[in-house]
């Protein structure tokens, strides 16, 4: 079968200037102001759309775990649900505590697909958002590509972005990081082509109105990210292609009111509701930014940080990763049918992003996502440009390109079953998961994605560039309908936390009332047991103590002191700690008390997550002992003595206080968390 007309026929070329051959051609401006789009490119669009919703929606209830992040926005959206009351839909709340970190946005949307399921919150409520949000950004991703390149660059940039890992993995997750992305491409899209492809009108004052509407939508999900994230690439793409005349329209100002509307009103509310938010705000955004959040502090040290992002890059952009290079290359050249302010706009998009995130003192991969729609705009052009069936003819070239896949896939595939192999059977004292349980999924995934990378290889050095493509597509497609709900499930089971939180469920409700959290929750316990304590200090209160300003050796010597003080009151007391937690605890505290003449108060562990990892198994202790049989904690009674050993050696320079790890006050777990 012949290939859809959209993608066999020549693309549009460069207009000509009437004057003659010899005047330059004008500034390339987009296809006509209001292009329609063809029947076929229409059809691939459909069909886009409707494996990008079954890929997206697939199997939510299974799959991996959650992850904290994904936890985060689960559980405060159940107790928002609960409450139902005014207060409860402004200020968000976790275990009870005031979660003053991130605007509501992912918690009322994940609310309000649990409403229209008429289920409580749940893992499919949970992931919803995203996976709708999944199907936008494809929609947008089209849409902005086909203005800038055509047809056939957004047929291939829609299908690398629907294929990619990045897409696959984040539409089943429940962090708002993929939501914030879709509105913010939503809004930098429309505000683009709003200025360059339309003339003076009601569609692009509406495609202005859009982009400032969506920025707000995007604030209101996560706050104050697209402040960046959509200003910045802006301001560049204004001042560096001197387009300061695109703001010479009153239309703007009411722009900026429709970017106020979402959010604004929220904030207000919420201040007055909790005006010790304001604290909690300058911690969280902007002391993230110049590392003065204890949680980020280390990173500035560790130089291979700054290239964090450029394998971040290489690994969302999967399988389509080798082409970056000749994408960005490629990007700087001036090409017949590409609009040459486009290209440059996606590029200062991309570049501008990288260089904050670079810059920035607090790094974690997901913080990346926003950056990734230029890069896969880009990369569809490029892609648009390599496999098309009118390429010059490399015979030699292409043989050596199929054997090189041929050979360095499995060898590669060998090398790293290999590889994993050994680093986990020599590490199964951390409680990994049987490597009998792990390889064999992981090998069929493997097989899934070596035979459909040799085939697509095949079929390019066959000459059928297309079914090529759509090899590598159909490939990726099919390794993630096997990876999510086989492999995933194995390798980010969660199992400790689980564990952990059926241990809990346990309790009776009289000593569920005595529980509290040494430094920060881990909400996976709280989400999959729902059994809610709050912090042994309020973070809030903790962080009004000192000004707004966090200090870690203030928030430790804090810590310790109620600490100690619990286990030495009449009144019984249950602590959860994570393992490095209470095993910094248990080998500092008693050498601390015995400098100043005083005894360690005994303390009794009564439940400890009994499978996963052993950085993952949490700890339940108290000042008086479990009515029940203690549980085994030889591996962790040995972990505290090892621990106590260094801290004594030590000596002196090491007098600070019981240390209880970066997290007392409160905040998502950062970069220097287990996860």
């Amino acid at each position: 079968m012949d290939a859809p007309a959209v993608l066999t026929t020549p693309r549009e070329a460069a207009p000509t200037d009437p004057a003659g051959p010899g005047t330059p051609p004008p500034p390339l401006i987009c296809p006509p102001p209001h292009p329609r789009i063809s029947g076929a490119a229409a059809a691939w669009l459909a069909a886009l759309l409707g494996w990008t919703t079954l890929l997206s929606f697939f199997h939510l209830q299974g799959g991996a775990g959650f992850e904290p992040t994904d936890a985060w926005v689960a559980q405060t959206a159940r107790e928002m649900a609960e409450r139902g009351d005014l207060r409860g839909w402004v200020v968000p709340t976790f275990c009870g505590e005031v979660r003053a970190q991130k605007s509501p946005g992912p918690y009322w949307a994940v609310v309000l697909a649990a409403k229209l399921r008429g289920t409580p919150v749940d893992e499919v409520a949970t992931r919803i958002p995203n996976a709708i949000a999944a199907v936008l950004l494809v929609v947008t991703v089209f849409w902005l590509t086909r203005r800038i390149a055509g047809d056939r660059a957004a047929i291939f940039a829609g299908l690398a972005t629907s294929s990619c890992a990045m897409l696959l993995y984040w539409s089943h997750r429940g962090a708002s990081d993929l939501g914030v992305t879709t509105l913010m491409t939503i809004a930098l899209a429309a505000l683009w082509v709003g200025s360059e492809c339309e003339p003076p009108g009601r569609r692009q004052v509406a495609l202005w109105l859009l982009g400032y509407f969506a920025a707000g939508l995007a604030m209101l999900y996560k706050m104050p990210m697209p402040l960046v994230c959509i200003g910045l690439p802006a301001l560049l793409y204004v001042l560096l292609l001197n387009r300061w005349r695109i703001l010479a329209s009153g239309w703007h100002l009411v722009g900026l009111l429709l970017f106020l509307l979402p959010w604004l009103p929220w904030a207000v509310a919420f201040v007055q509701f909790e005006p010790r938010a304001l604290f909690k705000w300058r911690v969280e955004f902007f002391d993230r930014f110049t590392g003065d959040l204890p949680n980020v502090a280390e990173q500035q040290s560790d130089w291979r940080l700054y290239f964090l992002y450029l394998g971040a890059a290489f690994v969302f952009a999967l399988p389509y990763s080798l082409s970056i290079p000749q994408t960005i290359v490629n990007a700087f050249r001036r090409r017949a049918e590409l609009h040459r302010r486009g290209a440059w706009f996606l590029l200062i998009w991309l570049l501008s992003l990288l260089a904050f995130f670079t810059a920035a003192s607090g790094k974690e991969t997901r913080y990346f996502l926003p950056a990734m729609p230029p890069l896969l705009m880009l990369l569809g052009i490029e892609l648009a440009r390599f496999f098309d069936p009118q390429r010059r003819p490399t015979p030699a070239l292409d043989r050596l390109g199929l054997r090189s896949v041929w050979l360095l896939v499995p060898a590669g595939i060998a090398a790293g079953f290999y590889g994993l192999h050994h680093a986990w059977t020599k590490n199964t004292q951390l409680g990994l998961p049987p490597w009998s349980e792990v390889w064999p999924p992981l090998a069929v995934a493997a097989a899934i994605f070596a035979l459909g990378a040799m085939l697509s290889a095949w079929l390019y050095s066959h000459r059928r560039e297309h079914a090529s493509f759509g090899a590598l597509v159909g490939t990726m497609w099919a390794t993630w309908l096997w990876a999510w709900p086989q492999v995933m499930p194995v390798l980010v089971s969660q199992a400790a936390f689980k564990d952990f939180a059926a241990q809990l469920r346990e309790l009776p409700l009289e000593q569920r009332a005595g529980l509290q959290q040494i430094a920060q929750q881990d909400p996976r316990i709280i989400w999959y047991s729902d059994v809610r304590f709050g912090r042994l200090l309020d973070p809030l209160e903790l962080l009004e103590r000192q000004g707004g300003r966090r200090n870690l050796a203030f928030e430790k010597e804090h810590y310790a002191r109620r600490m100690i003080a619990a286990l030495e009151g009449k009144q019984p007391v249950l602590l959860v700690a994570s393992p490095q937690d209470y095993i910094e605890f248990q080998a500092i505290a008693p050498v601390e008390l015995a400098r100043e003449g005083r005894a360690m108060p005994p303390s009794y562990v009564w439940r400890v997550a009994r499978v996963g990892r052993l950085d993952h198994r949490y700890v339940l202790f108290g000042n008086h002992a479990p009515p029940s049989p203690a549980p085994d904690t030889a591996w962790l009674e040995a972990r505290v003595e090892k621990a106590r050993r260094a801290y004594e050696e030590r000596g002196e320079q090491a007098r600070t206080p019981v240390a209880l790890g970066s997290n007392a006050a409160g905040g998502d777990p950062g970069p220097s968390s287990p996860e």
